[in-house]
Formats: C-alpha cells, structure tokens, sequence
C-alpha cells in the first residue's frame, strides 16, 4: 500500500511538472488568464511601444572592435575639460562614455525648446554626488573633439539637478569609462 501511494505520489508530480514516463510533456489545455482592468493613470502591463514612429531614424555600423579607458580625475578638475582633452590626446573620434563620482560646483543646462533662446542656466554650489552622467565624444567638422553630457547629481537631501552638463568641479574623485567604437569605414568617393 505504501509503495502504491508513493508511485500515484511520483505520478502526479511528473505529471504537474508536465512530464510523463514516456519522456514527452503532458499536453493539458491552457486557461485563459484573466487580467483585471487597468485603473485609470496606469498603463497596462505588456504594453509595447508602437511601431512606425521614428521616420528620422537613422543607424550607424559602428564596427566590430572596442577599446574602453578609465578616466581617473581629482579634486578641483573639471571634468569636461578632461575629457576634452583626453579625448584630443588619444586620437577618439567615435566614443561614448559613463561617469560617477562627486563634484562641488557645475554648471548644467537646460534646453528651452519652445522659446528657442539657448539652454537655462542651472548652477550647483555645493556637494553632490554623481548618480548618473553619461554622453558622447565626436569629431566636428573642423576636426576638434566635441564631448556632449547629460546627468544629475544627488544633493544631502535627495533631490537632485542636472541636464546638459557645461561644467562640473570634482570635489573628491570621479571615474569615467570611455568605450571608444571602431568608426565605420568612410563610404567611397
């Protein structure tokens, strides 16, 4: 009787696991899922984003190869201006990077779209520690390193600032790793 209960035990189990002796999968059939309405100001789960609405969408083969830097800088540098001049000093055309660290003064931007009249200033006079800084580094068409970031900073309460980043004072340290793409080859003339 004991052995009898322990295989209809053994049985079942398999059976839930969707095995059966034979080695295949129990074929059962499927229950719908019922799923609640979504209460207003949500959005329901599964959502995708739809296609068809990126028409300047544009892709670039930026190769095969990386290499990727770490960047070191210390209290009172700037950190633009290093990468700046990294970015001249190692030859980067085509990079992108991500950065964290502290700073204690930074000049941050943010672009006023609708009145088309260049970036609002956002000053920060005090210490903060980077929660996210990332950008580009590119050539422009005059052959000079162009480093473009956006980021915040966390302030001692929490609240943060940040935008399009001009300038920004390391206070302790920051670190920023500079991932340099191979450029695509230049197309035939």
């Amino acid at each position: 009787m004991r052995v009898q209960t322990r295989i209809i035990c053994v049985l079942s189990v398999l059976t839930v696991c969707g095995l059966t002796l034979g080695g295949g999968p129990t074929v059962t059939a499927q229950q719908p899922t019922v799923q609640s309405p979504t209460p207003e100001g949500y959005v329901p789960r599964g959502t995708r984003p739809g296609k068809g609405l990126a028409p300047g969408l544009k892709v670039t083969d930026l190769g095969k190869s990386a290499r990727t830097y770490r960047v070191n800088l210390t209290k009172g540098d700037e950190i633009l201006s290093g990468l700046t001049e990294f970015a001249e000093k190692y030859h980067i055309k085509n990079g992108h990077f991500t950065a964290l660290g502290a700073i204690n003064k930074g000049l941050f931007g943010w672009t006023d779209v609708e009145r088309g009249i260049g970036q609002k200033k956002i000053e920060l006079n005090q210490e903060a520690e980077i929660v996210s800084l990332m950008g580009s580094i590119s050539v422009n068409a005059q052959g000079q390193s162009n480093v473009h970031a956006h980021g915040t900073v966390a302030l001692s309460d929490g609240t943060v600032k940040g935008g399009h980043w001009w300038e920004a004072h390391v206070s302790i340290i920051a670190e920023v790793f500079v991932t340099e793409e191979e450029g695509a080859p230049e197309p035939a003339k």
